[in-house]
């Protein structure tokens, strides 16, 4: 009876409880829209929810001062996945609208409702901002609702369809200041690729890159909006003065013009012409100012705004004891640029290499941190010791105006334990602070008994004399038989890597196509490129760290290879370069794995070993 009822009842109770733990999940309802927009330009709305809906419970906006086009257009998403043995579902209702902008403003898009298990929800109001088509505004690189630039359905004009430029979060600085630069690709034709990606490196200016999410948002730009892509970013600190300028950068994008419609598509789609656009950079420049007068002495570069905080030894200090003064300095600014502010003592000490801790991180907004400067010393007097305050000066670019930051006067006291006279440090160079540390230890007094003379032997006619004369000569001749069998097995080693090189390129380009094959294009084009740079490597017995493309050319022109083989090896390194920076596609992979092969093929032709 029992085993009955468990195998009726059982499945039951476990959809009941399967039930009751859904209704916990928490329900998502989001609304999704390009912003800012063009007056006149239709674009879809897109309202998502991921739990399936009550039958008719869904009620759209009012959709205040737009005009709607079509809608709502209902899609449902079902998945199941299995992971580890476990299942996972997931399910997603969409409902689109086609609205057009008819008047140029901002505009608020009300909330939608919905009933999920009779359980309302609601989409928070999203602002959708309209701008005139001829309007000349200047865009920033920040765009609009993440997500909106695949709804925009208007047809797109040519012409000024592409564009590359730098965006600054401030044109004007001071000198170290920190500035943020994106390289913007703005588009509004349909981009199928980009390539031949050039730029020349920042002169006059220090440089780090930051890691770039590759997003698209929308941007208005003299008038127009754009499609945005982020290419590059990186934080600049300039390290002159005047007008410091960018480089010029260039890339050549393909861009899809659609074709006049025709009654074909109905059945295939719009049609598409493809079109190879060169764009450039236009000249861009940062006014970099030079310090106002009246800098304080202590005053060493550092721009930003810091604070100051100190650790003094705790109690007495023993003569001859090693002991430290650390100060720290915090907060954002050209932390990579600042230098240890002056610490002096008296004679009487003994002041070793400083010592620094960094302790600093590149934001998106600068860079922010904390360096520590510790100043070992050592006292050889005993004595109450006044000590001059650590001063630290900046310039504050928000405020113009100089900020000394300093300590409290430092007092030291050095009591004499009794351990004898104070030591004398040699030598006269820097000592690390770990000699420090030991030299009371390590370094005896002055030995002042009377010394006793021993007997010297004739040690040049004894036999231990000729012994050791005898085994230096046969150390000598084993150390030099050992030299020369090193030198014979590096050499075969080295031979054996040249004789190998194209074997081992193609090993890595198949472990390349592996990644090709699972999607996996950051590591598709890592292993390629350490296949073609191994190569040379390899071949030519050339670290890979002299290798550039220059040395490339000239070795593979003084093997024999023609100049056009030795320039396409090149363009495919910075192909699959250029590549890592960029939206890519498998075609793109296919073409960088074949012609890549291809490449080393031509040259192992030409050059054998």
């Amino acid at each position: 009876m029992k085993r009955v009822f468990i195998s009726r009842f059982l499945p039951l109770v476990v959809a009941m409880l399967l039930g009751v733990v859904s209704s916990w999940a928490q329900v998502s309802f989001n609304v999704n829209a390009p912003s800012p927009v063009e007056k006149g330009e239709r674009f879809r709305v897109e309202f998502t929810v991921d739990a399936e809906p009550d039958h008719g419970s869904f009620v759209s906006p009012s959709f205040e001062g737009f005009d709607v086009i079509a809608g709502p257009a209902t899609s449902i998403g079902q998945s199941v996945q299995f992971i580890n043995g476990k299942q996972s579902s997931s399910y997603t209702c969409t409902y689109t609208y086609t609205i057009k902008a008819v008047e140029s403003g901002k505009f608020i898009i009300d909330r939608a409702t919905i009933e999920v298990d009779g359980k309302q929800y609601s989409t928070k109001p999203l602002s959708v901002e309209v701008i005139d088509a001829g309007s000349n505004t200047s865009g920033s690189a920040s765009g609009g609702n993440a997500g909106g630039s695949n709804n925009t359905l208007s047809p797109r004009r040519s012409g000024d369809g592409v564009l590359l430029r730098w965006v600054l979060s401030d044109n004007e600085v001071y000198k170290g200041e920190t500035v943020r630069a994106s390289l913007m690709l703005y588009y509004y034709d349909e981009l199928g690729d980009i390539a031949d990606l050039d730029m020349g490196p920042f002169e006059n200016f220090w440089s780090q890159d930051l890691p770039v999410q590759s997003t698209i948002s929308r941007d208005h730009y003299n008038g127009r909006v754009y499609n945005t892509y982020k290419l590059r970013e990186c934080l600049l600190s300039p390290q002159g003065t005047g007008e410091l300028a960018l480089p010029e950068v260039s890339l050549k994008a393909i861009v899809l013009v659609p074709l006049e419609p025709s009654s074909y598509d109905i059945f295939f789609g719009s049609r598409y012409d493809e079109e190879i656009r060169t764009v450039r950079t236009k000249p861009t420049a940062v006014t970099v100012k030079e310090f106002p007068s009246g800098a304080p002495a202590s005053f060493k570069g550092a721009v930003g705004d810091f604070s100051i905080s100190y650790d003094l030894p705790d109690g007495d200090i023993n003569i001859n004891s090693a002991d430290e003064v650390s100060v720290t300095i915090s907060g954002e600014g050209n932390l990579n640029f600042i230098t240890a502010p002056e610490f002096t003592l008296p004679k009487s000490f003994e002041l070793y290499d400083t010592k620094i801790e960094e302790k600093i991180q590149n934001m998106n907004n600068g860079v922010r941190g904390s360096i520590t400067y510790r100043y070992p010393f050592v006292a050889r007097a005993a004595g109450d010791f006044d000590i001059s305050p650590i001063e630290f000066s900046y310039f504050d670019p928000s405020t113009g105006r100089y900020e000394t930051l300093s300590t409290e006067p430092i007092k030291l006291t050095i009591v004499d334990d009794g351990s004898g006279a104070a030591v004398q440090g040699g030598g006269g160079g820097a000592i690390g602070y770990g000699d420090a540390k030991v030299l009371d230890k390590d370094i005896h007094y002055i030995f002042t008994e009377k010394l006793v003379d021993e007997e010297r032997s004739t040690l040049l006619f004894s036999s231990t004399y000729w012994t050791v004369i005898i085994v230096c000569v046969i150390a000598f001749v084993a150390i030099f038989i050992i030299m020369r069998q090193r030198i014979r097995a590096n050499h075969n080693i080295v031979a054996r890597r040249m004789k190998r090189a194209d074997k081992v390129a193609i090993q890595r380009l198949r472990l390349a196509n592996k990644y090709m094959k699972e999607g996996n294009r950051h590591a598709f084009y890592e292993e390629t490129l350490r296949a073609m740079w191994g190569y040379i490597s390899d071949k030519f017995n050339i670290p890979v760290a002299n290798l550039t493309k220059e040395t490339i050319r000239e070795e593979l022109a003084q093997r024999g290879v023609s100049s056009d083989d030795a320039e396409n090896f090149c363009q495919i390194i910075s192909r699959a370069d250029e590549a890592q920076y960029a939206p890519t596609t498998d075609g793109d992979m296919s073409g960088v794995y074949m012609d890549a092969i291809d490449a080393i093929s031509k040259i192992e032709s030409v050059v054998k070993q």
